[in-house]
């Protein structure tokens, strides 16, 4: 299995766990958290996808951003339905989780703006 259709199934889960979390965070008594960290693995989940069907971006300019969100995604809705479930409250997980999407944006951009490498006069 290629690193393509992996990425796609953790995307694929992503939308399906955020959808799930948006579901059951519009009902209290868990109104609110839930649903922030829905939306954030929704938001990642749709980023994700569309990174892995764009050819502007290739190579570790499309993967390290990819792995950076849906990591960082997870973790914050993790972080979201341990707190809800009164399971743990990691304190920790949810900045974290939140710090790695968000340097995934920046490599996403900073990626974007870098120019594409001419790979047609390598032998």
């Amino acid at each position: 299995m290629d690193g393509q259709r992996i990425l796609l199934g953790i995307a694929a889960l992503w939308g399906l766990l955020g959808m799930l979390m948006l579901a059951a965070g519009s009902h209290p008594p868990r109104i609110g958290v839930l649903a922030v960290g829905g939306q954030v693995m929704m938001f990642h989940a749709v980023a994700a996808l569309a990174l892995i069907n764009t050819t502007l971006v290739t190579g570790w300019r499309r993967a390290l951003p990819v792995a950076l969100m849906l990591t960082g995604s997870g973790l914050f809705g993790l972080s979201m339905w341990l707190r809800t479930a009164g399971v743990l409250d990691f304190g920790l997980l949810a900045p974290i989780g939140g710090g790695l999407a968000i340097v995934g944006w920046i490599v996403l951009a900073v990626s974007a703006l870098l120019p594409a490498r001419d790979t047609s006069s390598q032998p």
